[in-house]
């Protein structure tokens, strides 16, 4: 491609004219110009207006006012247009150009004085407030005075805007601003008096707390059910409920610990009644419950769920959402060991509401979800910007993120990882060089490796080795779970978060466990719950199944993702 220079442009643009002076300056043109009105008054206002056409052989007379100027012949300053208005009395003369053509002849305009206007006296209008509420009851009066005498019952009040009010009081239903004056027949008239209408804010009515029942044995399973009311209308969803000052997840109080618990809610800046529940001393049945630090039955666990059945792009996310629990956990007791987190940390609720955790909102657009991922890859790109051994899975197997992550790298190694437990070990493929991970936070306890078919393990052996690992695992911290809807486990997995268990102290095995899970409900919005899961041994498989009263009735574990918190069991 050629190039041209500007120049070349420019003068192709132009064809290449060229012009030159001939000499010739004569002027074939003339103009003339003329005034309206050749006397005015001296208020400023009023004023003249000049004209000028233009005479020539070729076009005869044609109006040029428009491409002219105007100067004062006498001192020869230029006018502001066509225009002339003065204050000052006296005679003044004008003469245009028209280019470089002068006008053949000026024109004078004379000012004289301005008739003095009528002296009459400036009425006064008076508000009784400067502010209404805009209820259609509140009212200012206002009150008009000429010299002192008060002449309400014969002036006149009008809006600045137009229109007139009726009598001398005002009052509306719309917020706004109004600006008010008044006259009379025999007054000038007043200055603008303005009133602010406020909007009107109804107050919002009391919330009112109820409860099912007022004292629950301390089981974990005896419980009370609060609904929140709001003038009749039931409103618990958009509350939240606190007992002895700590927030409730949901609206179902159950407890381990005996004692009195006072129970409150909250909707915005509107606090409900208090109910005061007592919880008895629980039966000795010999089981033991253990739930994550920091977690009860009612609070400090995470429940991020699916939008719909996955039709926001997040079908295959449930790893990513029980990542975002586990993580939201252990930032809870980052904090509650009084450190501060990192500015880069992402924490709180979802960023439009769409999802109960903006750290799902992240994996939402940080990787790429086309296929299923894992807690133990998830969680530690998220703090480190590491896989975890994801880097050697196979091209397109499984979700892969599109960004660094890394969002406590600049303290993890310094101020995070010495006291955090990391001596989970997880052999990924057994004598290959380079990919023995050992030293972790975060693994994966698989169930064929561990307690299925891989192992001479049968019956309660696998739930009595399952349920040591448990154990261990909730001594350092907390874990996410792997389940199938199948009973063979072959296919149907899903990530979902382990928080609590239940021991037999007497057997050693685990009889229930809580669990959070992204897809066990269908219907929208999803409420946030902790599903209760009764454990056994399939009679059939052998396999450790969970059956209670959720979606899937029954599903089988698969593995376990231990995860360890910050300082727990150091």
């Amino acid at each position: 491609m050629k190039r041209f220079s500007f120049l070349m442009l420019l003068l192709a643009a132009v064809g290449f004219v060229s012009c030159e002076d001939n000499g010739d300056t004569t002027v074939t043109e003339s103009i003339t110009i003329s005034v309206d009105k050749s006397e005015i008054v001296n208020d400023g206002v009023s004023a003249a207006t000049f004209t000028v056409v233009k005479q020539d052989a070729a076009s005869g007379s044609v109006d040029v006012t428009a491409e002219c100027r105007f100067y004062n012949a006498e001192t020869g300053d230029p006018l502001n247009g066509n225009k002339f208005a003065a204050t000052e009395l006296g005679e003044y003369s004008f003469y245009a150009m028209y280019g470089a053509v002068k006008s053949d002849n000026t024109v004078v305009v004379t000012v004289k004085q301005a008739a003095a206007p009528d002296e009459k006296p400036v009425a006064e209008l008076k508000a009784s407030k400067s502010s209404i509420m805009a209820d259609g009851v509140d009212e200012v009066v206002f009150s008009v005075f000429v010299d002192g005498e008060d002449v309400t019952s014969v002036a006149t009040i009008a809006f600045v805007d137009g229109g007139k009010i009726k009598g001398n009081t005002f009052t509306t239903t719309a917020a706004g601003v109004y600006a008010f004056y008044a006259y009379t027949d025999n007054s000038q008239p007043s200055s603008v008096v303005e009133v602010v209408a406020e909007a009107v804010v109804e107050e919002e009515k009391p919330i009112v707390l109820t409860a099912t029942k007022t004292e629950i044995e301390a089981n974990g399973v005896d419980a009370i059910v609060f609904t929140v009311s709001q003038d009749g209308v039931d409103v618990t969803s958009e509350c939240t409920l606190y007992a002895n000052g700590s927030p409730v997840n949901g609206n179902r109080f159950a407890t381990y610990e005996a004692g009195s618990y006072t129970v409150y809610g909250k909707k915005g800046s509107l606090t409900s009644n208090e109910i005061v529940v007592t919880a008895t001393p629980a039966v000795d049945r010999g089981k033991t419950v253990v739930f994550a630090e920091g977690v009860t039955l009612n609070s400090g666990w995470y429940d991020v769920n699916k939008v719909g059945q996955g039709d926001n792009g997040d079908i295959n996310m449930c790893w990513a959402a029980a990542s975002s629990n586990m993580i939201q956990w252990f930032q809870d007791r980052y904090v509650a060991a009084g450190k501060t987190l990192p500015s880069t940390a992402i924490t709180g609720p979802g960023r439009d509401g769409t999802y109960e955790l903006a750290l799902m909102d992240m994996f939402h657009s940080e990787w790429d979800n086309s296929k299923g991922g894992h807690m133990e890859e998830a969680i530690p790109w998220y703090f480190e910007g590491k896989l975890n051994g994801g880097e050697f899975a196979s091209p397109g197997s499984q979700a892969v993120p599109l960004t660094e992550g890394g969002y406590w790298k600049s303290i993890w190694d310094s101020e995070v990882y010495p006291y955090v437990y990391h001596e989970y070990e997880n052999v990924i493929v057994p004598g290959v060089e380079g990919l023995d991970l050992k030293n972790l936070y975060i693994t994966i306890f698989n169930n064929y490796y561990h307690w299925g078919d891989g192992t001479p393990y049968q019956g309660t052996e696998r739930l009595a080795e399952f349920s040591k690992l448990v154990v261990e695992i909730f001594r350092h911290g907390m874990a996410g779970l792997t389940i199938s809807l199948a009973a063979n486990l072959s296919s149907a997995h899903h990530a979902t978060t382990l928080w609590g268990y239940e021991i037999d102290n007497t057997t050693g095995l685990l009889t229930r466990i809580w669990i959070t899970d992204s897809d066990d409900m269908i219907r929208e919005p999803k409420d946030q719950l902790l599903n209760e899961y009764n454990v056994s041994i399939d009679a059939g498989k052998s396999h450790i199944k969970l059956t209670g009263n959720t979606r899937y009735g029954a599903c089988y574990i698969v593995s376990l993702h231990p995860f360890a918190g910050y300082g727990v069991g150091e």
